[in-house]
């Protein structure tokens, strides 16, 4: 099991910046108070998390910190333009993945 730091440095992750160390988020007292604010709710919203959930997203982060750097950085990449995306074009793009994913 995670502990509550290393999860907070999880959800930290993927917080839109300009400056990742590599895969290891940044430490607590580098974050901007509106950083720390949102991991914080985000640390919140997993304990909310049914157990079963919790250990689904911890494999999940396992996995990607096993990923090479720049794989690591290729996803980022790749959920910062997600982010990017307006709810309409985020609608769009799930129904495209669950169809392609139904097709695999």
């Amino acid at each position: 099991m995670l502990s509550k730091l290393r999860m907070l440095a999880l959800l930290t992750v993927f917080l839109p910046t300009t400056a990742h160390t590599q895969g290891t988020g940044r430490p607590w007292n580098e974050l901007s108070p509106e950083e720390q604010e949102r991991a914080w709710q985000n640390y919140q919203q997993y304990q909310a998390l049914p157990q079963e959930r919790q250990n689904f997203m911890d494999r999940r982060y396992e996995r990607f910190r096993s990923l090479p750097p720049q794989e690591q950085e290729r996803l980022r990449q790749n959920y910062q333009r997600y982010r990017q995306l307006d709810p309409g074009q985020r609608r769009e793009f799930v129904e495209k993945y669950r169809r392609w994913k139904g097709q695999r």
